[in-house]
């Protein structure tokens, strides 16, 4: 039994041994059956590969013929025009060539005369040398032999021919400047007219028919009543805050306002026109309020008014103090004329007197705008109104010209530029234009009396009338006390006295006619 399985046992691995053995060969046979596939694979594919490219490589080869076949023709034409350009370029260099080695010669030939006309030139030299020399051996003699009969020295000779010389020059020259003073005299007129009628007719700025600050009037007697309170504290608070005097008389339905600053003017009228439509009982405090109000509203405007009329002149850069300045001559009149339009005015047509006289026009708008800035402070600060104006607006940095334009404009300074003597002719086209100022009856009345009584004041002058709304002053005088010299005397007297003692806009002309009166009889008839 033990043997039995002492047997199988031995069978068991003998056959386990073989089968270990067998798995093993057929697992090598089956790696190297593999391989030698997967080699063939490999030089299957390697001769695709070779086959592609030899493939791929002819289609290039033909695709290269194709193409070639197409440009062929076009190349062939471009080689040929570059040969046909190539011999153009020969042939121009050829001719180049020609004509520089031609100017060469040319250059030569002409250095050549060069050179000998410097020779003849230094040989004219040394004549001219030699000439000088016996001029100046004749001139010596010569003056030795002047000198000799005149019996004077050569010195003494010389000053009196240069006094002689001096002397003609002189009359000379002063026949010169008389004839062009005379020229300039017959001429200048009608040519300054020329220029201010075209300056005129270029000039299209809208007309200002404003007259003053509107009058207020009560509404009715309601209104009367809640200003006019028995204790007169609506008067007085209106007062206090405005800074004018407030006139109600019983009989007048207007309310008068007194004060010398024109925008406190302005405010005292608003706040009345804003009070008087309140339908209740008005108190000092609600005066106030609408005071206060106004006051902002009206400085508002202000601003806005100076910042207009420096955008409409292109003066934008003006210094912010200036535009106030600016702002609050709206209002402010003159004989009845809106200063701010009227400096609009004058700062245009000073630009157009510029532009037709070729001078800085955006300098001379600048001056006319500014001319009369000084009349929005006149009434605070001593002195004329051109001198305070340019104390200002120097003291804001703008330019000396536009300083002396300003301050001369009324002769406090001696107008000494071009853009002075402007604005001094714009502000009068500005103010002596038809319709520009007018007088009430009674300051006309008072300038006709104060013209005539200076007139009459002086010997010999027989009546004064006054023409052309009172811008001409006709003297009549006896002429038998007054000659033509005097007469011419008498007119510069009275216009002198006329510019010291009165108050006026623009020119008063002055006319002196000699009064000379004929007297016949006839014989009687019988």
């Amino acid at each position: 039994m033990l043997n039995a399985v002492l047997a199988g046992l031995g069978c068991l691995a003998v056959g386990g041994g073989l089968g270990f053995a067998l798995r093993k060969y057929i697992y090598n046979y089956t790696i190297k059956k593999a391989k030698q596939e997967a080699a063939d694979i490999l030089a299957e594919a390697k001769d695709a590969v070779e086959i592609k490219a030899l493939e791929e490589k002819e289609r290039i080869q033909e695709i290269e013929l194709e193409m070639w076949s197409k440009v062929e023709p076009d190349m062939l034409k471009v080689e040929g025009r570059i040969d046909e350009l190539q011999e153009l370029v020969d042939e121009k260099k050829q001719k180049v060539d020609a004509t520089l080695a031609e100017e060469k010669k040319k250059i030569q030939a002409h250095e050549n005369e060069t050179r000998q006309a410097e020779k003849t030139v230094q040989a004219q030299e040394a004549e001219l040398q030699k000439v000088r020399a016996a001029e100046k051996d004749l001139n010596r003699e010569f003056t030795k032999l002047l000198s000799q009969k005149l019996n004077t020295t050569p010195e003494e000779t010389k000053k009196q021919i240069a006094e002689t010389l001096e002397q003609e020059t002189l009359q000379r020259l002063q026949k010169w400047a008389e004839d062009y003073e005379e020229e300039v005299k017959e001429h200048a007129e009608q040519k300054a007219k020329r220029i201010l009628d075209v300056a005129l007719d270029r000039f299209a700025r809208p007309y200002c028919a404003e007259r003053g600050i509107g009058a207020v009037n009560f509404p009715d007697a309601h209104a009367r009543k809640l200003l006019c309170d028995p204790q007169g504290e609506n008067i007085k608070t209106l007062q206090d805050v405005c800074g004018c005097d407030i006139i109600v008389e019983p009989e007048m339905e207007m309310i008068g306002v007194a004060g010398f600053d024109p925008v406190r003017r302005e405010l005292t009228r608003r706040t009345l026109e804003r009070i008087l439509k309140e339908r209740k009982n008005l108190t000092p405090d609600f005066i106030r309020k609408v005071a206060e109000n106004q006051k902002k509203e009206l400085f508002r405007q202000i601003k806005n008014d100076g910042d207009n009329i420096a955008k409409e002149l292109k003066q934008q850069d003006l210094h912010p103090e200036i535009k106030q300045m600016m702002g609050s001559l709206r209002y402010r009149y003159s004989f009845t004329q809106n200063q701010y339009f009227h400096c609009g005015e004058v700062g245009w047509l000073a630009g157009l007197l510029a532009s037709e006289l070729k001078l800085n026009i955006k300098q001379a708008r600048r001056s006319g705008l500014l001319h009369d800035i000084g009349k929005s402070m006149d009434h605070a600060v001593d002195g004329g109104h051109a001198v305070i104006g340019a104390d200002f607006i120097q003291a804001r940095n703008e330019a000396p010209e536009v300083v002396h334009a300003v301050r001369a404009h009324h002769y406090d300074e001696q107008p000494s530029t071009d853009t002075a003597f402007l604005v001094i002719a714009a502000d009068a086209m500005s103010g002596a234009r038809p319709g520009a100022r007018r007088s009430t009856i009674e300051s006309y009345n008072q300038k006709v009396s104060e013209l005539q009584d200076i007139a009459r004041s002086f010997e010999g002058v027989t009546d004064c009338y006054v023409l052309s709304g009172g811008r001409e002053c006709r003297v009549m005088v006896n002429g038998r006390k007054v000659d033509d010299a005097q007469s011419l005397v008498l007119g510069r007297k009275i216009a002198n006295r006329i510019e010291d003692e009165c108050n006026y806009p623009g020119q008063i002309k002055v006319v002196v006619v000699r009064e000379t009166i004929v007297s016949e009889t006839t014989k009687a008839h019988n």
